[in-house]
């Protein structure tokens, strides 16, 4: 619910983004607000989150002026973040469910 909130909010911030060119100062907080929640994301499980810090990092550096993101760029931007946490959220899965099938097998042997 939280998250879901947060994208909606994140999307009508897009929109009024390109309707009214909302300024540098406004960006700079909205990537500081997402930077701090997808830290405080990861440091609850560590794979979520890391997307929408990267992505906070990204509108940081635009609003700063180092780097020019037209609309376009953003959209591709949060695909790009998002397949990254999602990437890392099945390397992380199948990477746990391989150690605990290797942890099963050794408890077992080590019973009989």
């Amino acid at each position: 619910m939280l998250w879901g909130t947060i994208l909606l909010t994140a999307g009508i911030c897009i929109i009024l983004a390109i309707v009214l060119s909302v300024t540098s100062p406004v960006w700079l907080a909205l990537g500081s607000i997402a930077i701090a929640s997808g830290i405080v994301t990861m440091a609850k499980g560590f794979p979520n989150g890391i997307g929408l810090t990267v992505l906070g990092g990204l509108i940081v550096t635009h609003a700063l002026g180092y780097l020019k993101i037209g609309f376009w760029e953003f959209v591709v931007a949060l695909l790009g973040a998002g397949l990254i946490e999602l990437g890392l959220k099945l390397i992380i899965t199948s990477h746990r469910k391989k150690k605990s099938s290797w942890n099963s097998n050794w408890s077992s042997e080590s019973k009989e």
